[in-house]
Parts: C-alpha cells; structure tokens; sequence
C-alpha cells in the first residue's frame, strides 16, 4: 500500500505528459518530469529537486518516497529510480 501511496502522489506532482491514442487520456512521461525537475542537469535528482513543484500533503511524504525511491542510497534519486517508482502504464 505505501508504494501505491507513493507513485500515486508522484502522478499528482507531475505534468509532463503523452498521449495515449487508444484512450485519448495522458500519460506521465518519466524522462520528462525527471529532466524538468533536474534543474542543475547532472542527471540525478537531489531532495530539492525532487521536492520542487510538490504542494500540501505531497510535500509532507515527500523525504520519505525520496528515501524509497531512492534504491541504492546515495543521496540522490537517478532516471533508472525514478522510473521504477513511477507505476506501471496499463495497456
């Protein structure tokens, strides 16, 4: 259940999208909300970066999906991570 909490928290933070021709609906683009967010272009996310844009109850979890996402510990969250911690597209 926390990891649902946390990717959808993420689809709320996020408003890079794609369309899906099939449902006409958008879709998240990881690659793009991970390089609006990288805002120094090193291509990892600090705490900060992964922080901007969050509002309310998002900002309030956001230390603890960072450290979630965060899989290899160190300090920083890469495309690689942020990609698994977004939810899965469904077909």
């Amino acid at each position: 259940m926390t990891a649902r909490l946390c990717v959808a928290a993420l689809l709320l933070l996020v408003p890079a999208v794609s369309v899906s021709a099939a449902e006409g609906k958008k879709a998240p683009d990881p690659a793009k909300i991970f390089a609006r967010k990288d805002a120094n272009s090193d291509g990892s996310l600090s705490l900060d970066e992964f922080k901007s844009g969050m509002k309310d109850k998002a900002l309030e979890t956001a230390e603890k999906r960072f450290k979630k996402i965060d899989t290899d510990g160190d300090g920083k969250v890469s495309l690689d991570e942020f990609k698994a911690g977004m939810p899965a597209k469904k077909a």
